[in-house]
């Protein structure tokens, strides 16, 4: 060590090199940073050359559903089923959807939807997903821009990460995702004002008794059946609106239907779901106000829970929570992950300073 350090004080002086091999600041060294860079940008569009875009296409439903299966991570992606449905149960009219190939091989997806909500027609990014070997080469930031680009055209102003009711995978970004949280923000996504969603974890073994507990509602309660579905869909659009009424349908693609209401002379008085978009999530739930303080809220949700110890599920997630202190004393709920929406306009001007 001592000898090479001679040898470079007597040669040539050399400039110091900052980090990432880039030259100090200096009119040589402004120099050398200006074609550091420039190489770096040509090695990033060489990169991306090397994939194609389009719109995905029908023939590629299965290898689309494996890369996005198996390149979710901590099992986020083991209900097939219900993955096939998030990304293909929209009418294309309102679905996004793009792959990246290389060489003829899907390395790459994207899907998105556009909805209005409370008056601004907004895009939602549902997934993004690149096989583990083309990662951090420029397809997610690819994928991404098809999704924004084709928002534009459908009129959409703005565009959310998650949180596409009824049809959704996330409610948002996960905070502790660090690498989703960076990916969003360095594509120009940002926080919205809002409070962020909550999700609830429930260890069912650990609380089995109280998921098992005896409840004895003042008003009968069933399993709901595809026969009574047009009337009960009614009353949810009614009574809960659009986006809950065309959540809780997606408990008919269950088996049993994953569903269970209450009702009293006829009329529907609360309802409680679960599995509706993904496996081991429950919600939405909900109840008359004429039903409140009648037990009923805690029968449909125990009724639920009951369902996954039946199956053999020993946890699940209440999603998207709004009364917290009611599942804690009912099922023994605990604070679990929280999603945030990261929002980006979609204008020109947006885009340059992303």
């Amino acid at each position: 060590m001592g000898a090479a350090a001679g040898r470079l004080g007597r040669g040539p002086r050399r400039a110091r090199r900052g980090p990432q091999g880039v030259p100090p600041a200096g009119a040589r060294g402004r120099q050398r940073r200006a074609r550091h860079a420039a190489t770096l940008a040509a090695r990033r569009v060489a990169g991306l050359r090397v994939f194609t875009l389009r719109p995905v296409a029908a023939d590629d439903r299965d290898r689309v559903l494996d890369l996005v299966s198996t390149g979710l991570a901590h099992g986020e992606g083991d209900d097939v089923p219900g993955l096939e449905h998030l990304l293909w149960g929209e009418p294309r009219e309102d679905g996004l959807g793009f792959v990246a190939t290389r060489d003829g091989e899907v390395v790459g997806a994207a899907f998105g939807s556009v909805a209005e909500r409370g008056g601004v027609l907004r895009a939602y990014v549902k997934v993004v997903v690149v096989a583990e070997r083309c990662r951090r080469s420029g397809a997610g930031r690819l994928l991404l821009g098809a999704l924004e680009q084709a928002a534009r055209v459908r009129g959409a102003t703005e565009i959310q990460a998650g949180g596409s009711a009824p049809s959704y995978w996330w409610p948002g970004v996960d905070t502790a995702d660090r690498e989703a949280t960076a990916f969003f923000g360095a594509c120009g996504y940002a926080l919205p004002d809002g409070a962020p969603a909550t999700n609830l974890d429930v260890d069912l073994e650990a609380h089995r008794n109280l998921v098992r507990e005896p409840t004895q509602p003042q008003v009968p309660m069933r399993r709901l059946t595809h026969q009574e579905w047009p009337a009960f869909e009614e009353w949810m659009r009614e009574t809960w609106g659009e986006t809950w009424a065309a959540e809780v349908g997606g408990a008919l693609r269950r088996h049993p239907v994953s569903c269970f209401v209450a009702a009293e002379d006829g009329d529907y008085l609360g309802f409680a779901a679960y599995d509706t978009n993904r496996a081991g999530w429950f919600g939405p739930m909900g109840s008359d106000p004429a039903a409140r303080g009648r037990g009923v809220g805690a029968a449909l949700l125990r009724a639920c829970l009951s369902d996954y110890l039946d199956a053999g599920r020993t946890a699940c997630e209440i999603a998207w929570v709004g009364p917290v202190e009611f599942y804690a004393r009912v099922v023994g709920a605990e604070p679990g992950r929280t999603f945030v929406a990261l929002r980006k306009p979609l204008t020109d001007d947006a885009d340059a300073s992303a």
